[in-house]
């Protein structure tokens, strides 16, 4: 097996920034910021360090430092939480991702070489999205979970294919025992020992450690080398997509709720891109300081992934919507889904696609003016001509694909316009062409019995007409 372990040492800070929008469009802060937890500081930005705050250091005294310093409080949960959603970007290039908390990801990708051709190609491409996300990240690989993570956390990360095949003595050799997960207290011994190098602790004799820092050192050491398996437990991707980010001040305006949503469609097309889906609804809600929320409902006559046209549509609906003065908050539900269907091009590639262009007029339309301002032909299925169509909304519960499907095809033609009511007429002004077509049907509501012609008026009109079976004649359409 070949691991590939990927190290977010600064997860918990940008997941904060992430989460209240302090995140610039150069992936950082405008000004220095830390994550502070139990009143001091375990994470700071380059700003924060360059201006002199050193983690560990409280609170108190980083704001005596810098004034305008910027400071989040942790939270583990949302850590796990974006975690997750790491892992479930990994999962596009492997389906054996497993969790490292608190803050790396282990891939097997061993399997993936020769689907995305090298190893360097499957780091390459996975580095850029997880920086895209907001994230920088270590990576390494070795042909053991335990060893990978250490090398990532190392900063080791040679990802050619000769070092992914090195012996894992001879990678883990030099790197310092900090890096591992021994206890705070165990590195203190063995540093009192003079070993400070995971090479210098593998060439202790195993009996001798066991008697004197217990058995779960040896075991660690022995998945750490490959001589005991390490078996990891496999992310499962989640079957609905559920976001959210919390602003770090209240937001006036629509113009200034794009930066949020923008990120959750981003973060939605990945989602659906990695599981091969389109989604039919989404749901924005909006919270307020105070208040109700505001849910955005938005529907799509097919189903889409393109991000930047998910926003677009959203944006439209968002244009029409009476929203709070300020929000707090911005969420982006997407539960229902459908497969993506493929298309299918012809020989010469040449085919166009009128259908995609006249979906995304109808999304527009819906999204600017409303759900109930769009409206679509449905098929019924009844041989009464009157009763032969219906109107229906043009959402997602019935695309025009499905209504296309349940066209019935029949050998005798059908008017585009129909006369409602029928008109009487005298059959003696008319040259019938063709007939007669019996409909006799609807006994169940309204009995009919008919026989329809095709016939030619004197102003030369190519008409429908029907008898019906008390003889008398009407004019039920007209042809194009």
């Amino acid at each position: 097996m070949l691991w590939l372990a990927a190290h977010f040492p600064l997860l918990g800070f940008e997941e904060r920034c992430l989460s209240f929008g302090a995140l610039s469009k150069g992936g950082d802060t405008a000004a220095p910021a830390v994550l502070v937890e139990d009143n001091r500081v375990v994470q700071a930005n380059d700003k924060a360090r360059l201006a002199g705050i050193a983690v560990g250091c409280t609170l108190a005294t980083a704001h005596t430092i810098v004034p305008e310093l910027a400071h989040f409080h942790r939270d583990p949960l949302a850590e796990r939480q974006r975690l997750a959603l790491l892992a479930r970007t990994g999962y596009r290039y492997t389906s054996r991702v497993s969790l490292a908390p608190p803050d790396a990801l282990l891939l097997e990708v061993r399997g993936s070489l020769r689907l995305f051709g090298s190893l360097a190609a499957i780091a390459n491409e996975l580095a850029d999205r997880y920086r895209r996300l907001g994230h920088e990240q270590r990576m390494a690989v070795a042909p053991t979970p335990l060893a990978s993570l250490v090398l990532s956390r190392a900063g080791n990360g040679n990802l050619s294919e000769a070092a992914a095949e090195r012996p894992v003595r001879v990678a883990l050799h030099g790197v310092p025992l900090v890096h591992t997960d021994l206890s705070p207290k165990e590195l203190e011994r063995l540093a009192n020992m003079g070993v400070t190098r995971i090479g210098e602790l593998l060439k202790l004799p195993a009996q001798e450690l066991g008697k004197r820092f217990g058995q779960p050192l040896i075991d660690y050491l022995a998945r750490l080398t490959g001589r005991k398996a390490d078996p990891r437990e496999y992310i499962e991707p989640p079957e609905r997509f559920r976001s959210s980010v919390h602003l770090l001040e209240p937001v006036r305006g629509k113009d200034a709720l794009l930066f949020p949503m923008r990120r959750l469609t981003e973060e939605l097309a990945r989602w659906l891109a990695n599981r091969q889906l389109g989604v039919n609804i989404l749901a924005w809600t909006v919270k307020p300081l105070t208040g109700p929320s505001v849910v955005l409902t938005v529907e799509f006559a097919e189903p889409r992934v393109d991000g930047k046209a998910l926003l677009a549509l959203s944006k439209l609906k968002l244009d029409n919507t009476v929203l709070p003065e300020e929000a707090m908050s911005v969420s982006l539900h997407a539960d229902s889904t459908a497969p993506l269907a493929t298309a299918t091009a012809d020989l010469l590639a040449m085919t166009e696609h009128p259908a995609a262009s006249c979906t995304e007029l109808v999304d527009s339309l819906t999204a600017k003016l409303g759900d109930d301002a769009v409206r679509r032909l449905r098929v019924v299925d009844d041989h009464r001509p009157e009763r032969a169509w219906s109107f229906e909304r043009a959402g997602p519960l019935r695309s025009a694909k499905s209504a296309a499907a349940g066209t019935r095809s029949t050998a005798n033609p059908r008017p585009l316009w129909l006369a409602n009511p029928p008109k009487p007429v005298d059959a003696r002004l008319f040259e019938l062409l063709s007939g007669p077509e019996r409909i006799e049907t609807g006994w169940w509501d309204t009995t009919l019995h008919r026989d329809y012609f095709t016939a030619v008026s004197k102003h030369g009109a190519r008409c429908w007409l029907y008898r019906d079976q008390d003889e008398r004649w009407y004019l039920h359409g007209y042809f194009a």
